[in-house]
């Protein structure tokens, strides 16, 4: 540092220097202490012991400017016994550092810290290290010293809770709200008992408080599903519910939101959050929630409502265990006068879930109740498109849609397997068509090009074998020379959009034509048929890729399968998965108030959606259209399994050296003829 003398051998720190300039220069500057006055006046000329004395007086007098000069002027006298030294350096570091004389400080702080080793465990020596190396700009010390405050279990756990609490602030500054969570997280695991997490969460609930709402708007973007229940996510998700519950209007959604961290929170202390809701459910009562299910529970599809009925029916009684009064209605579309019915259920019954088919969808746009009947109710379609009617203002969606399936497919082949050129082989009827236009649609924003495209018959299963020559662009000679290789295709994927029977007597003739090394893509169809398939010919399929909504071996499907055997309630599958995910989402939205429009809907779907899924996730837009991203699946002999992408570019990679190896083996042997 740099040091001046005046006079006798003693040393001043430049910010004590600056005022004694001011001095020299101005006299006695206006607004400055009589402490400090005194300070200037007298340093000098001061033994060592009453030096140190009228330190000590405007240390305890907080006067901080004479407190710095004094202690900086003690440690330069030679006659400063050793645990006195160690005194006057921690102060002179702490009077700088409220002098905002941050580069004294640090200096300062870091030899108390050499001098006395319990320095760095104290909240004063710690608070003033990062407010000054925050001045100072030292953002790398400060990020090395998270890191190891973090794993310093020596020291008390009230100053790593006060650290992780400045450091939160720290990262909210600069408006880093997940890493301000993500700090407090990290602390809070460290915690050495459940009194020390309790301290810390009562701790962090009054901090809360004090934030605007704009800071726990931004805050609250970063709770998720996954970390809803775990500190500090719960008091944030809490406290902004809090904030929003003040009229019966947001009532009943912000109270299953609240109800559900009151209740499941890994917290050490929850009872001042269900003491709060206690308080705002005698002010609001305790909401119930109306679900009608619009669900053909007579006909050829009895079966699949049945299914879906019976997951809703698990899903009600998962809700009732968290406190949820749910009512369910069903209103069976296959009766005449379901329209009707549905118009006549009571206000509460805001939410529908279905239709299941689409003629029954036609008939409620159809009914001349339509308009009241949308405006009053919100549906979520069990259909994979709505026509004409705009999604997410006028109806929902709550099913896998086309544009899912063949994102899902494109998104892996583009991004994991590394396949940018396509070909698209569709049948000349609607389904084959409309999945054609899909595709194209879809691929090119995922960065695919579409270098083939071919329609075939789908009744004139004989004349197949030509539309893929075709799309192949086989040339004519193959038929005299069938030992000729054939040029290889300028795509690495074919879409095939048709059932899997048909798929079954497609792909063999992709084989004919040598081109066991391209990935076949089929749609939903084959995933659902082949759930029910056995001894498949699993040569053809090595490369075959399908997606489905419905996994049994995942997390939310497996939950769901404990929930119906322990009500011993038979086999989960997708349509039971429907219900269930559907009555819990619904749970989540609550009775929309009266007057809601679709800024309402979709302002509680955003909360709504962050709930475990037992079928593939679904998720909403800010203007409320829904996506999926569906599991992917491979055929096996008796089914399917989960596509393992490391196996698929294995399996491409030898059938594409195995074609160009024959390829040169036919050259060599017309070169040796």
């Amino acid at each position: 540092m740099n040091t001046i003398y005046f006079g006798r051998t003693v040393r001043l720190s430049l910010a004590a220097l600056a005022v004694l300039a001011a001095v020299f220069v101005f006299g006695c500057t206006p607004g400055m202490s009589p402490w400090t006055q005194r300070a200037m006046k007298s340093v000098d000329m001061l033994s060592t012991a009453d030096l140190m004395a009228e330190a000590d007086k405007a240390w305890t007098a907080k006067e901080y400017p004479a407190s710095e000069l004094y202690y900086s002027n003690a440690l330069d006298r030679h006659d400063l016994a050793a645990p006195l030294r160690t005194l006057a350096q921690s102060r002179l570091g702490l009077s700088a550092y409220h002098n905002e004389h941050y580069h004294q400080a640090m200096t300062s702080l870091e030899k108390w810290a050499n001098l006395e080793i319990n320095a760095v465990s104290r909240w004063d020596w710690q608070q003033a290290y990062l407010d000054t190396a925050n001045a100072l700009g030292r953002q790398k010390r400060l990020e090395n010293h998270r890191a190891w405050a973090l794993e310093q279990t020596a020291l008390p756990w009230k100053t790593r809770r006060n650290m992780a609490t400045w450091y939160a602030s720290y990262y909210m500054g600069m408006k880093d709200w997940e890493q301000s969570l993500s700090v407090l997280d990290a602390f809070y695991s460290k915690a050495p008992d459940q009194i020390a997490r309790a301290d810390f969460e009562h701790a962090y609930r009054a901090e809360l408080e004090n934030y605007k709402d704009g800071q726990l708007a931004d805050l609250s973007g970063y709770v998720s599903a996954s970390n809803l229940y775990r500190f500090p996510y719960a008091l944030v998700s809490f406290e902004r519910s809090l904030r929003e519950a003040d009229s019966k209007k947001k009532w009943g959604a912000l109270w299953r939101n609240m109800q559900n961290i009151a209740s499941n929170a890994n917290l050490a202390d929850r009872g001042g959050l269900i003491e709060m809701l206690d308080k705002l459910e005698a002010r609001y009562g305790l909401p119930r929630i109306g679900i009608a299910l619009a669900l053909p529970m007579t006909g050829p599809y009895a079966k699949v409502g049945t299914r879906i009925l019976r997951g809703a029916g698990v899903g009600q009684w998962r809700q009732s265990g968290l406190g949820d009064e749910v009512d369910i209605r069903v209103i069976n579309t296959a009766a005449p006068g379901w329209v009707d019915r549905l118009d006549a259920l009571p206000p509460h019954f805001s939410l529908i879930g279905g239709p299941l088919r689409v003629q029954a969808f036609k008939e409620l746009l159809a009914s001349d109740k339509k308009d009241s009947i949308l405006k009053k109710r919100a549906f979520f379609t069990f259909l994979p498109g709505l026509g004409d009617v705009t999604e997410g203002h006028d109806a929902w969606r709550f099913f896998t849609s086309r544009e899912d399936e063949v994102r899902s497919l494109v998104r892996m082949a583009v991004e994991r397997l590394g396949i940018h050129n396509f070909a698209v082989f569709y049948p000349e009827e609607k389904f084959g068509r409309t999945m054609a236009k899909t595709f194209y649609q879809e691929a090119a924003p995922l960065g695919a090009r579409i270098r083939g495209m071919e329609a075939y018959p789908p009744q004139k299963l004989t004349a197949w074998n030509q539309y893929i020559a075709k799309l192949l662009k086989v040339p004519a000679e193959f038929k005299d020379n069938k030992e000729a290789p054939l040029p290889m295709p300028d795509f690495g994927a074919v879409f095939i959009p048709d059932g899997w029977r048909q798929a079954q007597n497609l792909l063999p003739n992709f084989f004919f034509y040598e081109s066991e090394q391209l990935v076949f893509l089929g749609p939903g169809l084959w995933s659902r048929a082949l759930d029910r398939t056995k001894d498949i010919e699993e040569q053809y399929y090595k490369l075959a890729i399908c997606p489905g909504a419905w996994w049994g071996g995942s997390d939310g499907a497996m939950a769901l399968q404990d929930a119906l055997t322990e009500e011993g309630l038979g086999k989960a599958d997708f349509w039971v998965a429907l219900g269930f995910d559907f009555v819990r989402f619904a749970s989540h939205m609550g009775t929309l108030p009266s007057g809601w429009d679709a800024g309402d809907v979709n302002a509680r779907i955003a909360k709504a959606q962050q709930m475990d899924f037992s079928m593939a996730a679904l998720s909403w837009d800010h203007d409320g259209k829904a996506r999926q991203d569906l599991f992917l699946f491979s055929p096996t002999r008796h089914g399917k399994t989960v596509c393992n992408v490391d196996t698929i570019k294995t399996r491409m990679q030898k059938a594409t050296a195995r074609r160009i190896r024959r390829a040169k083996a036919y050259k060599a042997r017309e070169i040796a003829d």
